[in-house]
């Protein structure tokens, strides 16, 4: 965390954010060039979503059984990085509105909590680095890109709907967690390496603190649209 891999991700990834913002904005641009465009980001994420059971696969190969008890543990898109990828990659596909809403708010306030304090142990002569930073990156880009440049912003209820959302995403995923023996989303337990878990507290109660923080973040992120007239938190 904070080496030059690291840093060399989150630049690239602040860079990109900003093209894919003045893409979208751009009046010059034809519509359907900006189609292209996002089109090639969404699958861009659903193809970083695919490599990481690959990616596992190709590394412990030669024992299968080890593969597949990594792939079970670590490598099905139950990551809400994951979930979230696939939701903006369909909103840059069909240009949805609740779902580039949802996308922006899990995208902005869960994802680049990730891109800034990573649970990555590779580093960039490894394709699990390129695979990570394009989700990690390509997500809140996509987030950006959608809802300031396209302007699918978020609409009335667009807070009780995150919620909701929310608490059914972590009820699902920790199921999945019991029968899967894993801890996707880390609903299970903290990560093994230094993250923001750190600072909310022993498990179970870190997982209130988790959403404590995750609904303020959704508060403070729907601000602008409220200014705008639009009573989106409520």
């Amino acid at each position: 965390m904070f080496g030059l891999p690291h840093l060399v991700g989150v630049l690239a990834s602040i860079l990109f954010a900003y093209f894919m913002l003045r893409v979208n904005r751009s009046p010059s641009l034809a519509a359907r060039k900006k189609q292209q465009i996002n089109v090639a980001l969404a699958w861009s994420l659903i193809i970083s979503v695919a490599m990481d059971p690959l990616l596992i696969w190709l590394r412990f190969g030669e024992n299968p059984q080890q593969a597949q008890d990594i792939i079970r543990e670590i490598g099905l898109p139950f990551y809400l990085c994951d979930v979230v990828s696939v939701i903006m990659a369909i909103a840059l596909m069909k240009n949805k509105q609740r779902f580039a809403e949802i996308g922006y708010l899990w995208g902005v306030a869960g994802t680049v909590q990730g891109l800034i304090t990573p649970t990555l142990t590779f580093s960039w002569d490894c394709p699990e680095y390129y695979a990570f930073f394009v989700q990690h990156g390509g997500v809140p880009a996509a987030a950006i890109a959608l809802t300031f440049g396209s302007k699918i912003q978020p609409q009335a209820g667009a807070f009780r709907r995150a919620m909701f959302w929310s608490w059914g995403y972590m009820s699902s995923v920790y199921c999945c967690n019991m029968i899967f023996g894993a801890n996707y989303g880390f609903l299970n337990g903290k990560p093994d390496i230094d993250s923001l878990f750190d600072f909310m507290g022993p498990y179970p109660w870190y997982l209130i603190t988790l959403q404590v923080v995750a609904f303020s973040l959704y508060f403070l992120l729907l601000l602008p649209f409220r200014k705008m007239g639009k009573p989106v938190a409520s």
